[in-house]
């Protein structure tokens, strides 16, 4: 059996909720990039600012999850950005807007 491909993993800290989108920041290798979660337009889509080989394009698992155990997760379809982190899932806004402060941690598994 195939080891499985670690996570890529995303530190967030969620801090306001502005015209029905969350907005915050999110750390990626000491790097950090604004975070934005929206309503879906026609497809459930992660946008990051950057490329990583092998995952764009494609639909993979995304894991929101914090140290209380919280988790809710989707499959979004992983692409390029320009501005920084943009999410757009009406389940994801849904959840994350209930209870933010329940959230620390991003994650892909890429497939």
């Amino acid at each position: 059996m195939e080891k499985p491909k670690p996570p890529i993993k995303f530190d967030i800290k969620l801090t306001s909720i502005r015209k029905k989108n969350i907005h915050g920041t999110a750390i990626f290798h000491e790097k950090e990039f604004k975070i934005s979660i929206k309503p879906e337009g026609d497809v459930e889509v992660m946008k990051i600012p950057f490329k990583i080989l092998g995952i764009m394009d494609e639909i993979h698992l995304v894991r929101f999850s914090g140290v209380t155990g919280a988790y809710t997760e989707y499959r979004p379809m992983v692409q390029d950005s320009l501005k920084g982190i943009e999410i757009e899932s009406d389940e994801i806004l849904r959840d994350l807007s209930k209870s933010k402060k329940k959230y620390d941690t991003i994650e892909i598994f890429v497939n």
